[in-house]
Formats: C-alpha cells, structure tokens, sequence
C-alpha cells in the first residue's frame, strides 16, 4: 500500500514513496509549507487498498 498524504496548513497533497505493508505510524515533512505531518496507516486501511487492488485485478 502506498498512501497520500493531505497537508492540513496549505493543502499540497503528496504520495509516501515507500511501501507500507501493515499499520505503522511515522512523521513527514510537507515540501511545500515544511510542516512535521503525523502519518497514521491503520489495518482497515491496508485492508482498503488491498480490495481495491483485488477489484482493480478482477475487472482486467
């Protein structure tokens, strides 16, 4: 799973650009505003991602 992250000071969205395979927690630093964002990835979410890639998968 990847996720994208939404600045909550000046709006500028942007993607991790790592990997993230189970619920974690960690910080980044907007390239726009330089402001420390908490990024918090729960089960639920990896669970999401992985549905959509499953339904992704199917449709081809």
């Amino acid at each position: 799973m990847r996720a994208v992250v939404t600045c909550e000071s000046c709006g500028l969205r942007q993607e991790v650009a790592r990997a993230i395979p189970e619920p974690t927690t960690f910080h980044i630093v907007c390239h726009r505003c330089e402001l420390s964002l908490l990024v918090t990835v729960t089960e639920a979410d990896i669970l999401t991602a992985a549905a959509s890639v499953a339904a992704g998968a199917a449709r081809r």
